[in-house]
């Protein structure tokens, strides 16, 4: 059995449609679903990261500081 969208599962909650059990399931695969998401996101990032690392190792680049620069001031 799959799982309602997250608006839905709200409506039906809302109207009074779900038992805690039910809910609880949902929200349950919900979750399940979300931190298998992320982890495929750290990954992504991790090679992401090494991809720029050697690209700036093969150039010879400098690496830019981190964080963002702060906008030039607006008199």
């Amino acid at each position: 059995m799959g799982t309602l969208p997250a608006k839905e599962l709200l409506k039906k909650w809302e109207r009074e449609e779900l038992t805690v059990e039910m809910a609880i399931g949902h929200i349950l695969q919900h979750l399940v679903k979300l931190l298998a998401a992320l982890e495929a996101i750290k990954v992504t990032l991790r090679n992401l990261r090494a991809d720029v690392d050697s690209l700036i190792a093969h150039t010879g680049m400098k690496p830019n500081p981190k964080g963002k620069k702060k906008p030039p001031k607006q008199g």
